[in-house]
């Protein structure tokens, strides 16, 4: 006889974007507020926590919230997260973390009904700029947080939490690198985690859609699967009928949208001024935040999404605020454990997926190439910043001599404020010409060397297998919706 719903071990998690930057979000405080307050009221006595078992001990018994755990990203004030951590405890998730990285932090927060084994903090090694000091994401040192939870009958189970670099589009040109390494490096540490058998659940703001590449290389390099994609239909073409014919709320849920939703009231005035045919208006937002699961081979259980829905999307900050709680949705999973062996998930009667293939060579050679173009461009901008350095050097001893034989006396702080500032600019090229063209350098050297050796093996196994063997190109179920935008 199947399992039914109750007698199955299961995980709900909640990834949640608080656009929480201090001096920059509006109504950020009252916000936070609201959103801790949404979190420990999320507890129901109809919702069922991981724990359907007999147990009666204390663990059990606090957990009586539908959340398992928790991902918070742009939480960048520490109170802000006290604040939450401590409301979510009415609502059972009593333990939690706070991470840094960077100069002013990650950003980054876990909340867990489960005792939390360990925890690690891995910052992404390309992250932006440090010229451009307005994105912030060069000093912000976004990565890759994570927490090993001990949940019964699964063993432990590693959650990793991650905000990626936003600029860059969506990963297909040079200007997108920093987050196509930052999806390989990700891909590496779930893969590390599944060999060491514990099951991964990803969560957090990729940003980036279902289509990217980046998405590609989590899917197949990683062996993740999407939650969303698992578990509603496929959302129709945003050119058909169908998707026109939706409502905004039915758009949300049937794509996933996530950001830049009209009914966001963040984002509704930046899409009054697109264009019409703008995709992101057609489509009515984007997918940014995910929720992405592997269990490891030798498990007897497999982790598997029965449920995917966007949540906060109407609730609002009362008057004079009148505000959405973030400009993100959240996004809410349920993840049951079934045997290894399935192949039909008994709550929706659906096929179980397959592992992704292997990731495209067309794509993998493509990633290169830019990887390529960027390791050049680096090196160029940094020769170049390092002579900027040098003229600076060599313009403030003639600025000095000029200051000393001026005949008018007042102009001598014009000279003293000419010096400072090209003393600031020579230091600043320095820093960013030195230490941070070395660094980018590195970094993509690092990512270059990493996708050569894939390449190389995935050539000498088509070699071996010979001309007519799969080269992993395909399309991930459930994007067929966003396969099409091109065409508007």
């Amino acid at each position: 006889m199947a399992e039914t719903d109750d007698q199955l071990r299961k995980l709900k998690v909640l990834s949640l974007n608080c656009w929480g930057l201090k001096f920059v979000s509006k109504y950020r405080r009252e916000r936070i507020q609201a959103i801790a307050t949404w979190i420990a009221n999320s507890q129901s006595a109809s919702s069922r926590s991981s724990y359907h078992s007999d147990q009666s001990d204390e663990r059990a018994q606090s957990n009586s919230t539908g959340y398992d755990v928790v991902a918070l990203q742009e939480i960048w004030v520490r109170d802000d997260f006290e604040l939450i951590a401590s409301r979510a405890k009415e609502a059972g998730l009593l333990y939690s973390r706070f991470f840094y990285s960077g100069a002013i932090g990650a950003g980054l927060a876990i909340l867990s009904a489960h005792p939390i084994i360990s925890t690690t903090m891995f910052p992404y090694p390309l992250n932006g700029y440090p010229l451009h000091f307005i994105e912030g994401d060069f000093f912000a040192g976004k990565g890759v947080c994570g927490v090993s939870i001990d949940v019964p009958e699964l063993g432990l189970v590693d959650v990793l939490n991650t905000h990626m670099y936003a600029p860059g589009g969506e990963g297909e040109g040079v200007d997108g690198v920093h987050r196509v390494a930052q999806a390989w490096e990700l891909a590496r540490i779930v893969r590390e985690r599944v060999e060491r058998g514990r099951h991964v659940v990803v969560m957090g703001d990729l940003n980036s859609q279902p289509d990217s590449i980046i998405i590609r290389i989590l899917l197949t390099h990683g062996s993740l699967t999407d939650s969303f994609a698992q578990t509603p239909p496929a959302p129709p073409a945003i050119t058909s009928s169908a998707h026109l014919n939706l409502t905004q709320s039915q758009t949300v849920h049937t794509h996933g949208i996530t950001c830049d939703s009209p009914l966001n009231t963040f984002s509704a005035p930046k899409l009054a001024k697109r264009n019409r045919m703008d995709q992101v208006v057609v489509r009515g937002g984007k997918r940014l935040d995910y929720v992405l699961y592997r269990s490891p081979p030798t498990s007897p259980k497999t982790l598997v999404a029965t449920t995917s829905t966007v949540v906060l999307t109407t609730e609002t900050l009362p008057p004079p605020f009148s505000c959405s709680l973030s400009d993100h949705f959240g996004l809410q999973v349920v993840l049951h454990a079934l045997p290894a062996t399935s192949t039909v998930n008994p709550i929706s009667s659906r096929p179980v997926l397959p592992p992704p293939p292997q990731l495209a060579l067309e794509d993998l050679t493509k990633s290169l190439a830019n990887l390529n173009v960027a390791y050049r461009n680096s090196l160029i901008s940094s020769q170049f910043q390092l002579r900027l350095f040098l003229a600076a050097v060599a313009l403030l001893p003639a600025l000095a001599i000029a200051a000393s034989f001026q005949p008018l006396l007042y102009l001598s702080w014009l000279f003293t404020l000419l010096s400072g500032a090209v003393g600031a600019g020579g230091a600043t090229m320095l820093y960013t010409g030195f230490v941070g063209g070395r660094w980018e350098a590195g970094g993509l050297r690092n990512v270059m060397s990493e996708m050569e050796a894939e390449l190389a093996r995935r050539r000498s196994e088509e070699g071996v297998a010979g001309p007519g063997a799969s080269t992993g190109n395909h399309r991930v179920r459930g994007q067929t919706g966003w396969g099409s935008t091109g065409s508007v």
